[in-house]
Formats: C-alpha cells, sequence, structure tokens
C-alpha cells in the first residue's frame, strides 16, 4: 500500500504544502481562522469551519467536500469516508479520514504550532485539497481553543474581589 509524507507549514502569510512533487498547493486564513482560501493547481476555495469547536469543515460553495464525522465525503466518492478527531492532549491536536484501509492522518503539536504533519496511506483524488483541508481544520480549532481559554482566563481574573 502506498504511504506518502506530507507537511503544511507557515511561509510568509500563507501555509504551503509539501510534499507533493510539483504542487502548488496553499492555505490563506481570514482573521479568526474560521474561513479561508484553498488553492491547488490554480483553483482557489473558499474553505470554512463552522459548528461548535469548529468541527465541521467545508470546502467550495456548493460544496465539494466535507470533513464531519460520519457525515463526511471528498471528491472522488463512491466509498463513504470518515472524519475523525481527538480531543487535544497537551495541546497536541490529531485528525484521520479514513476510506476503508485508506487513511489521512493530521497532526499538530504544541511544540511546532505553524506547522502539520501529514502521513497519508493508499490512493485519494485530490489529494492536495484533502491535506489542505484537514490541515485547516485542525488548525481553526486550536485557534479557537485558544480564544476560549482567553475568555475564560478574562472572566475568572476579573470576578469580584
Amino acid at each position: 500500500m502506498a504511504k506518502t509524507a506530507l507537511s503544511l507549514h507557515k511561509k510568509g502569510g500563507a501555509f504551503v504544502l509539501d510534499g507533493v512533487k510539483g504542487s502548488s498547493a496553499t492555505l490563506t486564513f481570514e482573521r479568526g481562522m474560521r474561513k479561508g482560501t484553498v488553492t491547488v493547481g490554480g483553483r482557489a476555495l473558499p474553505i470554512a469551519a463552522t459548528g461548535r469547536g469548529r468541527t465541521r469543515v467545508t470546502a467550495a460553495e456548493p460544496a465539494i467536500l466535507c470533513l464531519d464525522g460520519q457525515g463526511a465525503f471528498v471528491p472522488g466518492g463512491g466509498t463513504p469516508v470518515e472524519w475523525r478527531t481527538s480531543k487535544p492532549h497537551r495541546g497536541h491536536y490529531r485528525g484521520t479520514l479514513v476510506r476503508g484501509s485508506d487513511e489521512i492522518d493530521f497532526s499538530l503539536s504544541r511544540s511546532d504550532g505553524k506547522s502539520v504533519q501529514i502521513a497519508v496511506t493508499g490512493h485519494w483524488d485530490e489529494l492536495e485539497l484533502l491535506a489542505l483541508a484537514g490541515s485547516f481544520a485542525l488548525l481553526s480549532r486550536r485557534r479557537g481553543d485558544t480564544y476560549r481559554k482567553i475568555a475564560i482566563a478574562g472572566v475568572v481574573s476579573h470576578g469580584p474581589h
């Protein structure tokens, strides 16, 4: 079974995907990291994280990709896919896109918060788009968690004295 290692890292104002020969895939965020743009092969698509905890990610309008638990779908359809995420553990975020025995594993650690490691098993249509969307999901979720922690700290520290 084919295995590929990819990475997404911050370069200037964008995140750039490395590991796919001849690729120029990038991800840019709008303020707040709930929305952004994925660019693959010169095609720019809007991407957004919605739902509680930013757990649902869609790309394009109408959506050509949706990462949302068992309701996930990706280009190349046919076989059902599932998007699995785990609760962050010590600042480490993980997500996995599963289709049969094929998987794409995403990992974002606190120690290297500006890059996502991506391990691909099997063959996936539009791999660059999937890699950018899964990375977007983890980066957006981490930003949302950071905002939540700041808000809670603000409320607690400014309570009655």
